[in-house]
């Protein structure tokens, strides 16, 4: 196993579980709440995924990224959430599209991007 599949392994990991679970059928009713506990969800799974693709990144390359590459992560994360969505508003049954998912995805990968940054920081 390469050095690169190795450092991003628990990214693609957890990339496919969300994919998963964002294709598994079920019923709920479609409403905007940003501040229900699925909302906390959405940003914890996104967040970690960010937080997971950003280590792997550090971990591969041995640098600090540029803000460039960071944008980068949190819009392709932000687009992958917003395919989801997609995706199960109009393949999977029972489940829908839903703007609030989407707004808490992207607050998670941004907050996740925002923290690890702070985190590396020097002092």
């Amino acid at each position: 196993m390469t050095t690169i599949t190795k450092s991003y392994l628990p990214a693609f990991a957890w990339l496919l579980f969300i994919t998963g679970m964002s294709l598994v059928p079920k019923i709920q009713l479609p409403k905007f709440d940003l501040f229900s506990t699925d909302k906390i969800g959405h940003m914890a799974a996104y967040g970690l995924l960010v937080w997971l693709i950003l280590y792997g990144f550090k971990k591969q390359n041995e640098r600090n990224m540029s803000w460039k590459e960071g944008v980068a992560i949190v819009i392709g994360t932000t687009l992958y959430g917003a395919l989801l969505e997609f995706v199960q508003g109009n393949f999977i049954p029972g489940r829908f599209f839903g703007y609030d998912d989407m707004i808490a995805n992207a607050a998670g990968a941004l907050a996740a991007w925002g923290l690890f940054s702070w985190k590396l920081r020097p002092a």
